[in-house]
């Protein structure tokens, strides 16, 4: 699902990123899945993720970020700078603590609800992404894992949305991948407990797309006639990383129980090259 954005600040280009839209629309589901058919269900790392080593068969790693520091890499991340925005974006909502990544979301002095959000400054043509998140309860955020194409042309260079949990309660991930000028997209669901350690990962090659949950596959799309047209192959791409605010059919709308503040925490991201022939 997406909605076009203005990023202000940091990112003066208006890009169309990846979350609910502003006029809901009922996503095409892959054969068998809805949001409310369990389609996996795994037991969660206990505090965090195992550290990744090099899946078989790609090539060298090319991004990384391990977020030990206490701030972020400035050479490796674009901040998002749009707090009066649609979906409204603070850089001070950004933060590196702990070992860890986190984006917040929460009502200001002003009584505004603002969250934020980042870019890789790394762009690639194909590879395998893996991101080890979670993200705490609460209406009213989506916690939001993509690939949005360096050309900034959407939907016509496609989108590739690794992990959107977009419900409070954090039961499951959408995965979608968008592709055409006419915004073609096909959607997955997998169920897992959000609020606990996960490794969301997808393999982009030139002729599939294929997501993981903890190393265990979900879905590919490009194996059949139905979804091969759907692969996107016309631009390079980058990650980001959202905690998006929202009120809409996608987005549940904040409520009583939504505490103060949401967190959305990135414990590591690791990107690999593609190789020929995988």
């Amino acid at each position: 699902m997406s909605i076009r954005r203005g990023y202000g600040g940091v990112l003066a280009a208006t890009l169309a990123l990846a979350a609910c839209t502003s006029t809901p629309t009922t996503p095409q589901w892959a054969a068998g899945d809805s949001p409310s058919t369990p389609v996996a269900t795994t037991t969660a790392p206990a505090r965090n993720c195992a550290r990744p080593t090099a899946p078989s068969g790609w090539g060298p790693l090319i991004f990384q970020d391990d977020f030990n520091g206490k701030s972020l890499t400035a050479t490796k991340w674009s901040v998002y700078d749009d707090p009066d925005g649609h979906v409204p974006r603070d850089p001070s909502r950004v933060t590196v603590a702990g070992g860890e990544l986190r984006i917040t979301g929460g009502k200001g002095a002003d009584g505004r609800d603002v969250s934020g959000g980042l870019s890789s400054d790394v762009n690639f043509m194909y590879g395998h992404v893996d991101v080890c998140f979670k993200v705490d309860r609460g209406a009213g955020y989506s916690a939001i894992l993509l690939l949005w194409p360096q050309s900034e042309k959407w939907p016509d260079d496609g989108e590739i949305d690794i992990s959107e949990v977009n419900r409070g309660a954090r039961a499951y991930t959408n995965s979608f991948v968008h592709n055409h000028p006419n915004n073609d997209r096909l959607g997955h669901t997998t169920r897992a407990d959000f609020t606990q350690w996960h490794v969301m990962s997808a393999d982009w090659t030139p002729d599939r797309v294929t997501f993981y949950l903890d190393g265990d596959k979900q879905w590919t799309v490009g194996l059949d006639e139905r979804t091969d047209g759907l692969v996107p192959t016309t631009s390079p791409m980058h990650l980001a990383i959202q905690l998006d605010q929202g009120c809409d059919a996608f987005i549940e709308c904040r409520n009583a129980a939504t505490p103060a503040k949401v967190v959305m925490h990135t414990d590591w991201v690791r990107i690999y090259a593609y190789k020929q022939g995988i």
